[in-house]
């Protein structure tokens, strides 16, 4: 019988080392008694989804690590659409779009606030004022989703090859959409452009005019859009026929849910909660999904990537703390299943600690350091590694891992890989295909 898999993902779970913590990162200053075991009785990495260097978001790390080409990747604004229901129509593309707050200094608009979450009544009625509108032959439809953000469609034939015009920062200027360098067809790709920078001041304009914009008091004026991600509508081979097993996750961000549905995972979502609660209760439904046949089970929380995208190196620490608590939930439930082999790891690193940013100031980027990865059951090679942390997973037996290796690592350590140089199927696969898989031979 071939192994299970339990794949544990902290989101931003890598770091810096920071003054606050003796120069230790907020992994390695922290108190994880769980988590140190967990690398005592396993075999450590370290681990980037694309190379060392690059900072990734969440979903194009997991689309990566999931054994998906960054060619294939569709980008954000289409996994929201698939996570929020909003289907897209032939031939068109979609971008996120958010309300945002800016000042004109001549012709530029200078942002002052990017993340506009608690004027609902203002945005609602402005997403109402921007809903629909035709320019230079294609059509613009605005759909609201709540708190200030929204996705903007693009039809008919729209080229997808398109810029942000979020600088992802405050105090810089609204930026111009350009067609990429490198659009299939730049043509096409500079009159989208065009049309979307037509479509943006028009809605300027639109909101400009409109009372609702004006905010009371101290509020600034919610007068643009600023987007970014634009994709076409995804084409992805579902997770199960590459890697041969059936697969259910527990994501904890919509856009990770829109990949994850595409995919062909099995969902099942959790209500956020602190990190404690949030990591015991999905480690509580991940052991049922298990026991309800599926093959690979995938459990992420958002914790502490919120905390470290403020700043905040301590608080970091402290939530890091927070989910080795909860894993004790693992040791008293999940540790004693032979059959399941259980990794740990984190899908990109998110900086506590920048310089010359102060504490507590939002930041929107991520790092590209690698993160830690400890692996847990079957009959893998314990290494010498005892604890939890970046430094000390550099010593680890499996070594620097990249996001090409990811899945063929787990489906070896799961006793499931198939020799490279059988060919049971007419498509090469790297798993041993099961009954139902493979077309048997009649007489």
């Amino acid at each position: 019988m071939a192994l299970r898999l339990l794949v544990i993902f902290f989101d931003g779970l890598g770091d810096r080392p920071a003054v606050e913590l003796n120069g230790l990162t907020p992994l390695e200053a922290a108190r994880t008694p769980h988590l140190d075991r967990f690398a005592t009785e396993g075999v450590s990495a370290l681990l980037h989804a694309k190379s060392p260097g690059y900072a990734l978001g969440s979903p194009l790390a997991l689309h990566l690590l999931f054994g998906y080409p960054e060619s294939e990747f569709p980008d954000r604004g289409p996994l929201l659409a698939t996570a929020r229901g909003v289907p897209l129509e032939a031939g068109e593309v979609v971008l996120a779009a958010r309300f945002a707050a800016a000042v004109p200094e001549g012709r530029r608009l200078r942002l002052v606030e990017r993340f506009i979450s608690d004027r609902e009544e203002a945005c609602s009625a402005l997403a109402a004022q921007i809903a629909e509108h035709e320019i230079a032959g294609y059509r613009f439809r605005y759909v609201y989703a709540g708190r200030g953000d929204g996705l903007l469609f693009i039809s008919p034939p729209a080229s997808y090859a398109l810029t942000d015009t979020d600088p992802l920062g405050l105090d810089l200027p609204m930026l111009r959409a350009l067609a990429r360098e490198e659009a299939p067809d730049p043509q096409a790709a500079a009159r989208t452009a065009e049309a979307l920078n037509g479509y943006l001041a028009w809605a300027h304009h639109r909101m400009t005019e409109h009372p609702s914009s004006r905010g009371e008091g101290d509020l600034p004026s919610i007068n643009c859009l600023i987007t970014k991600w634009s994709g076409p509508r995804p084409k992805l081979e579902p997770f199960e026929d590459r890697w041969g097993m059936r697969a259910a996750s527990l994501p904890d961000e919509e856009v990770v849910s829109g990949l994850m549905l595409e995919l062909g995972f099995h969902l099942e979502q959790i209500p956020d909660r602190d990190p404690e609660a949030d990591l015991r209760s999905r480690l509580e439904v991940a052991q049922r999904l298990l026991h309800d046949g599926y093959e690979f089970v995938h459990l992420h929380t958002k914790y502490p990537d919120p905390i470290s995208h403020r700043n905040e190196p301590v608080e970091a620490r402290d939530s890091i703390e927070a989910l080795d608590r909860a894993m004790a939930c693992y040791w008293d439930e999940l540790a004693g299943d032979r059959d399941l082999v259980t990794v740990v790891t984190t899908d990109h690193t998110t900086p506590s600690v920048w310089a010359n940013h102060p504490r507590g100031l939002f930041s929107d980027q991520h790092g590209g350091e690698p993160g830690p990865l400890i692996m847990r059951g079957g009959n893998i090679r314990v290494d010498d590694v005892t604890t939890f942390g970046e430094r000390a997973a550099a010593s680890g037996v499996l070594g620097h891992m990249r996001g090409e290796d990811f899945m063929p690592v787990l489906l070896n350590a799961a006793e499931r890989t198939n020799m490279y140089e059988m060919r049971p199927t007419a498509r090469r696969r790297p798993y041993r295909p099961r009954p139902d898989q493979i077309e048997a031979f009649e007489v």
